[in-house]
C-alpha cells in the first residue's frame, strides 16, 4: 500500500510520467536501475536520468535483461550495454552489492 507506482508508455521512464517530480519531492538524488528491456527502456532511462542531473546512478549489471535478436544474443546485448553505460552514465554493481 505504500509503494509508489509510476505508469509509463515509452522507453524513457521519465517521459510524460510523474517520476521526475516524485523523485524531486522525495529528495532522491541517486537511482538504482534494473529491469527489462536492456537496449530500449533501460538504456534510455539511464541516459535520461544522467541528463536530468542524476550523476551517481547504479545500474545493477546482473538485474536487467532482453531477448535474443537476429544479430546478437541477449547476453551479448546486456554485456555491451553494461560496458557502454558503465563508467559514463552509471556505476555498475551486482545484485549482491546493492545495499539500501
Amino acid at each position: 500500500p505504500t509503494d509508489i507506482v509510476i505508469q509509463k508508455s515509452s522507453w524513457d521512464a521519465f517521459y510524460q510520467t510523474t517520476l521526475y517530480k516524485k523523485l524531486q519531492e522525495l529528495e532522491i538524488g541517486k537511482l538504482v536501475i534494473a529491469g527489462m528491456q536492456t537496449e530500449f527502456c533501460l538504456d534510455t532511462t539511464c541516459r535520461r536520468a544522467y541528463s536530468l542531473g542524476y550523476k551517481e546512478n547504479i545500474l545493477v549489471k546482473d538485474a536487467h535483461s532482453t531477448f535474443d535478436t537476429a544479430v546478437l544474443s541477449a547476453s551479448k546485448i546486456v554485456e555491451h550495454h553494461n560496458n557502454m553505460l558503465g563508467g559514463r552514465f552509471v556505476t555498475l554493481k551486482e545484485v549482491n552489492e546493492i545495499i539500501f
